[in-house]
């Protein structure tokens, strides 16, 4: 099971989301180092082992700018969110050449179409209980078989609040796609579930930032 850091960067720096109250975040705090610029941020995920990063450009999502120039910095593998909506977004990402793998989330997604490109994650977001924007069934019978699933639990990002897993369980009974999941992740237990029904992998930040979980240490353990 992989696990993967997330980074949230809004104006240039790193910040620490919850819930996804988005003008409310604040600079990133964390124990690894005493800095909320991604480019330090990144470099300590690397020096505890992380391979790839998970990057949600949030000015991006809201349609508010962009923080491609430090994005393109990152020396990591990179998963990066930066609000797609349609594919001629894909096709302008894709030219930047700024990551290694682009994220279309149902937050942002206006075509459905773009589900059949096999090199793209989708994330399906909720918030609240709900998939954002679109019925589940929808999406799932519109899906490449072979895209990569992130289960993201919006209003539980940054709270530490556990997983969902009866959600998950219900995703994953009707697809065999790889999932991950992402949002509450808050203890060791909740990586253990994680890794007991069979997830691909875990989105995580808050958790390691507050020194709860050790990021080198969950890293060995589930490779």
């Amino acid at each position: 099971m992989e696990i993967i850091p997330v980074i949230d960067i809004m104006n240039n720096i790193a910040v620490h989301g919850k819930s996804g109250n988005r003008e409310t975040y604040k600079p990133l705090k964390t124990v690894l180092c005493d800095s909320s610029n991604p480019i330090n941020i990144i470099e300590k995920y690397k020096e505890n082992g992380a391979e790839k990063v998970y990057i949600a450009d949030l000015d991006a999502i809201m349609k508010n700018g962009n923080n491609f120039n430090i994005i393109r910095e990152l020396d990591i593998y990179k998963i990066v969110d930066a609000g797609i909506s349609t594919k001629k977004d894909i096709e302008y990402m894709r030219n930047l050449n700024i990551c290694d793998k682009l994220i279309v989330g149902t937050e942002t997604l206006d075509d459905l179409t773009i589900l059949n490109d096999e090199n793209i994650i989708l994330s399906l977001d909720f918030k609240d209980g709900k998939l954002l924007n679109y019925e589940l069934n929808d999406i799932l019978g519109n899906i490449n078989k072979n895209i990569p699933l992130i289960i993201l639990d919006i209003s539980s990002v940054g709270t530490e609040k556990g997983i969902n897993k009866e959600l998950i369980k219900n995703i994953m009974d009707k697809t065999n796609n790889p999932i991950y999941i992402g949002g509450g992740i808050k203890d060791k237990n909740d990586l253990k579930d994680a890794y007991d029904l069979g997830t691909q992998g875990v989105l995580i930040a808050t958790a390691i930032h507050r020194g709860i979980l050790d990021l080198k240490e969950i890293i060995e353990k589930y490779k």
